[in-house]
């Protein structure tokens, strides 16, 4: 039997599987049923796992010191009550597909499965990475992959380098002195350099940056007062900042922050900053994509392996592709009517082909590579 045929055979079980996962979605750190679900199945089929990050979970196949790990990501959203309208529990019921084909195959690879909580949010990949998920055995590559909209089941979108964003959210606070609004000589008005802050900042990051080096700044909200006749003693501008690279990243942090102490000392006033730094961009290793591409091509086909455009969206899968040699991928979910309407929506669903497309590309990709 064939990998096709033995996941053709097993097929219901997943799907059963990922059902299960759904009726049961958790928010962020809070996959308590989830985790109990994974680990109830792994152990089924006789592959031990391990409680990790609170939350998360870490099961290995076969032993040895190095490996090829899989990650799924866990959580479900607060829409529709709280539900997987990201596809999670599609990631996670491929990637527990994944570990019973390989079981029931008797592959002597070494493979680890990393299950991570709370991607939605803070993020799972920096707890995982901390508590040794990558060591032990030591993770040489990894895979991860998201369901993707649009795109027909059977297909996939995957390149090397970036593919997604990092981000980077920022709370400017300009503290002036307030007053009457009859009286502004007697004032200094916060809005004035906050104004002028976000204006200096759209046209410094247009003219001093490679315009083929796309990032975004988005200045998503100002609050200052809240009457005609009186002057705030504060300001505060809200936004994000995304970009691909990660040298461009760090001067449009010098950026504001030098931009935002010489418009407050402009008008006399004071700022605080407060940058947080995020996601960095998700980028995927040229070797092991490259093969990653050249397999699966072999496997379904030239015509169903597209490159992927990059989008200023964000995954914490960018963790771990920081540390080791990655690949990640998006899954085509779309089927006649299903798999049309994009990520977080309400609206969200996907054809349930697609677990037996990922499954096999997956579990191909592993017995195919040297390592």
């Amino acid at each position: 039997m064939d990998i096709k045929e033995l996941i053709e055979k097993n097929i219901d079980v997943i799907k059963k599987l990922r059902l299960k996962l759904n009726s049961n979605a958790e928010l962020a750190f809070k996959e308590y049923k989830t985790q109990d679900i994974i680990i109830e199945f792994l152990k089924d089929i006789n592959i031990e796992a391990e409680k990790i990050a609170k939350t998360g979970v870490v099961a290995t196949i076969n032993s040895g010191d190095n490996c090829i790990a899989l990650r799924a990501d866990m959580d479900a959203l607060p829409v529709n009550g709280v539900s997987h309208v990201c596809g999670h529990d599609y990631h996670m019921a491929i990637a527990l597909g994944t570990a019973l084909i390989l079981k029931k195959l008797g592959s002597n690879k070494v493979v680890k499965f990393i299950f991570e909580p709370g991607e939605e949010t803070t993020g799972g990949a920096v707890p995982m990475i901390k508590a040794g998920a990558l060591i032990k055995p030591k993770v040489d590559y990894m895979i991860g992959f998201h369901v993707w909209p649009n795109v027909p089941v059977g297909t996939i979108e995957v390149a090397s380098g970036a593919s997604m964003a990092s981000v980077d959210d920022f709370h400017v606070k300009f503290v002036g002195k307030g007053g009457h609004a009859a009286a502004p000589h007697l004032c200094n008005n916060p809005m004035y350099p906050a104004m002028e802050f976000i204006q200096s900042m759209n046209i410094q990051s247009r003219i001093e940056n490679n315009p083929l080096d796309s990032h975004v700044i988005t200045f998503a909200s100002i609050q200052c007062g809240n009457a005609n006749n009186v002057i705030a003693e504060e300001c505060e501008v809200l936004g994000t900042v995304r970009t691909f690279n990660n040298e461009l990243r760090n001067k449009l942090y010098e950026d504001i922050l030098k931009n935002s102490r010489i418009c407050a000392e402009k008008y006399g006033c004071k700022v605080e900053l407060n940058y947080d730094f995020q996601y960095p961009p998700l980028i995927s290793d040229e070797a092991i994509t490259n093969k990653f591409i050249d397999i699966t091509k072999k496997l379904i086909g030239q015509k169903n392996v597209s490159s992927l455009e990059k989008t200023f969206a964000a995954d914490d899968f960018a963790f771990f592709s920081e540390e080791v040699p990655s690949v990640h991928f998006r899954l085509g979910i779309e089927e006649k009517k299903k798999g049309v309407n994009f990520l977080h929506s309400s609206n969200f669903d996907a054809s349930e082909e697609t677990i037996l497309n990922g499954i096999y590309i997956i579990t191909n990709f592993i017995l195919s590579l040297d390592y």
